[in-house]
């Protein structure tokens, strides 16, 4: 027998939720009740007549969406009362139906309602505060999405014309194939038009501010009052005698020079190079001839190769140097023979949370003339030899980080006064925690000058830790890193207090931060910070305790961040190898941007005039890549290009520095991004290998010239104590 036909009509009222705010403002009206108490009389005789419905009555299509119910309505309508379903009844037609509230409630119809509406809304809005840490500045979309390209572009670079101008004008320069991972020559030399979209040659920036900063910006220095406080107050001593400099504050030099093997992979020649003395290892390439290069020289490479005998802790070119003479400093600590003799040896255990020993230290200025090669770039001069100009003779102890002010500056008829050459602000970080601004000038002629430095253009310390990291953000404010998760913003300017207080003192990350960069100049006003608990955290001045944004926490910490404003972002590395570009608009989003043969030990800065990035590697590789591309279209081939690749290995001589073998020559080439053994081309062993390579084989230093017509230049210093230049203009 067949079973009886029931109906699929569900029994019950239907449950609604609803957040009213006529209710939470208390407000009623007596029309609103007298109509819930009629839907609620209907509603039950609705309910019973349609108990007593024959199931043949039941035609299929009767019920919709909007006539569905929950099982459970009658629990919720015993525990809601007040929330029924009112659209359900068949109001008489001659009541007129009030306006409803997006939450289902009738909106009050008397203007004595409404009155009272709007007094009782003012008052809820005056009760209700929300704390600042419920605030949200900004929202974005998910990017690992399927979204369309005019969507990925607005949440990778941004929605603002600016941005956008910038990003087109890099398109159409940076984006050819013969730019993917080593910049030319010819685009390079390219001039700017009144077509360059307007924003694209300054970065996203008004021209007018960028004009306002390079000449109104620097009055302060040139001022008669505050600038001579300043050359006051950096007290310089006589010159010191070569002899005596040289022993007490560069490394002692080793009696048996240092080893090379340079030139093509079958047939490498020996060179010998004792301390500060020069190498133009194109001489290793000379039977080798370039056969199609539009290269400034005929020989395959060129370049020059400086031997230190000691570590390579730091690098920076000086900016704001048009001229052929280009000047770069340079620190390598004493030895650890020369530290053992000295009296504060020993009275402290050595610790990165706690000011060291007053050792000596200097820092090196080196020249390195160019010539010209194309309509705005030059190339390097190798007819003239590089030449140690000036050594700044410290006793604050190891030089750990060096900055120089990279902002523009006009030149002024003030640089060149009483036979001095104004160079640049120099800014670094000491071994006692300090931090230290240097107005750094050279004297005429071409002898190298041993300068001892009393008192600095401006010093300063946080409370009770030492500095770390640095970075500039205008031509009058410095952000510093701390050991103990806090940063601090100083004006160099002078004031009346003892010791300068910083303006910015906050609390960024829980323990000691590794590095720091600004968003210079797009948005100056944002930080990225990396600490050494693994966090990388992108935050903004005006308010850091809710504009700030964090990517995937590492195992491994980064000890290098740098903003490139062509890019729009901040790149880095991470503990698997990977380079990493972090967009400032999507911070949260890593991305890859390269991936290197071993782990990853130096960065370059990025460069103002042009997207390549040099990764240094401690199997002595440096790679160079220009991710542009992939950032621009994520479907894109991903090229790197290897410089060069350093092996150093102890000599036979024991009062040798050793022996170093470099293999050039390399080709661009595709590599696979894919994070999983899967889509690795390398041979798998079965397990991970870690390699650990001699701290005398890593690259320890990178730097990109900042000037435009040496764009091109490339210095990169190693754990041995080699420091290579090379014009990597192709």
């Amino acid at each position: 027998m067949a079973s009886a036909r029931r109906s699929g009509r569900l029994k019950g009222p239907r449950a609604v939720y609803t957040n009213d705010p006529f209710e939470s403002a208390g407000i009623t009206d007596e029309s609103d009740s007298e109509e819930r108490q009629r839907s609620a009389t209907q509603k039950g005789k609705r309910r019973r007549d349609e108990d007593s419905a024959s199931d043949d009555e039941f035609v299929a299509g009767e019920v919709n969406d909007e006539e569905e119910e929950d099982e459970d309505g009658d629990a919720r309508e015993a525990q809601y009362p007040d929330y029924v379903d009112e659209m359900d009844v068949d109001e008489p037609a001659a009541t007129p139906r009030t306006p409803r509230t997006p939450g289902g409630r009738s909106r009050p119809n008397t203007v004595q309602s409404q009155q009272k509406f709007l007094e009782n809304k003012g008052a809820v809005h005056q009760t209700i505060k929300v704390s600042a840490s419920e605030i949200r500045a900004r929202g974005c979309v998910d990017p690992r999405e399927n979204v369309s390209k005019p969507m990925y572009y607005m949440s990778t670079f941004g929605d603002d014309d600016r941005d956008l101008l910038a990003v087109l004008f890099t398109r159409d320069r940076w984006a050819r194939g013969v730019d993917t991972c080593l910049p030319t020559r010819h685009t390079l030399d390219i001039q700017s038009t009144a077509n360059d979209y307007e924003y694209g040659p300054t970065w996203g920036v008004a021209p007018e501010d960028m004009e306002k900063e390079r000449t109104s910006g620097w009055d302060w220095y040139y001022d008669k009052d505050i600038g001579e406080v300043f050359r006051e107050a950096q007290k310089v001593g006589p010159k010191l005698k070569d002899a005596d400099a040289r022993r007490k504050y560069l490394p002692k030099a080793k009696k048996a020079k240092h080893t090379i093997l340079m030139g093509a992979a079958n047939d490498q020649k020996v060179f010998h190079l004792g301390h500060h003395e020069s190498l133009n290892f194109g001489q290793a390439w000379e039977e080798t001839k370039a056969q199609k290069s539009d290269r400034a020289s005929e020989n395959v490479r060129e370049g020059w190769l400086i031997s230190f005998e000691q570590k390579i802790q730091c690098v920076a070119w000086a900016p704001n140097q048009d001229g052929f003479s280009q000047y770069l400093a340079l620190v390598t600590p004493i030895t650890s023979e020369q530290k053992e003799k000295h009296a504060s040896h020993g009275s402290e255990p050595f610790s990165p949370f706690r000011p060291a020993p007053s050792y000596p230290c200097a820092v090196q200025l080196w020249e390195f003339t160019g010539k010209q090669a194309g309509s705005i770039t030059r190339t390097l001069d190798m007819e003239t030899k590089p030449l140690l100009r000036l050594v700044l003779c410290t006793d604050w102890g190891d030089v750990r980080r060096i900055a120089w002010c990279p902002m523009a500056r006009q030149k002024r008829e003030e640089d060149d006064q009483n036979g001095m050459k104004t160079i640049g602000l120099l800014a670094g970080i000491w071994g006692d925690g300090k931090i230290r601004v240097l107005d750094v000038r050279l004297g005429p002629g071409k002898k190298t000058e041993f300068v001892k430095i009393h008192s600095p253009f401006f010093e300063a310390k946080s409370p009770s830790n030492v500095s770390s990291c640095l970075t500039w953000l205008s031509p009058t404010d410095i952000a510093v890193g701390c050991s103990d998760g806090f940063v601090a913003i100083w004006s160099i300017l002078p004031t009346s207090d003892i010791e300068p207080i910083p303006y910015f003192y906050k609390p960024i990350h829980a323990s000691y931060v590794l590095s720091i960069t600004s968003a210079y100049p797009t948005n100056p006003h944002l930080i990225a910070t990396t600490s050494i608990d693994g966090e990388t955290r992108l935050w903004s001045m005006i308010n850091p305790e809710s504009e700030n944004t964090t990517p995937v926490r590492q195992r491994q910490a980064p000890g290098h961040l740098s903003y490139s404003p062509i890019l729009q972002s901040v790149y880095s590395y991470d503990e698997n190898d990977f380079g990493r570009l972090m967009p400032i608009h999507k911070f949260f989003a890593t991305q890859s941007a390269g991936r290197m043969p071993s782990s990853v030990i130096s960065l370059a800065p990025c460069n103002f005039f042009h997207p390549s990035l040099l990764f240094g590697t401690a199997g002595g590789e440096v790679v160079a890549t220009n991710p542009f591309r992939r950032l621009l279209y994520s479907k894109e081939q991903h090229w790197q290009q290897t410089w060069f690749s350093h092996d150093w290995a102890p000599g036979l001589d024991k009062d040798s520095s050793g022996a170093s073998r470099f293999y050039e020559g390399y080709r661009a080439e595709t590599q696979s991004l894919a994070r999983n053994l899967s889509g690795d081309k390398r041979p798998q062993l079965g397990s991970s290998l870690t390699t650990v390579h001699d701290e005398r084989t890593h690259v320890t230093a990178l730097g990109w010239n900042p000037n435009r017509p040496s764009a091109g230049w490339a210095c990169a210093g190693m754990g041995c104590g080699l420091l290579r230049v090379e014009d990597l203009a192709i």
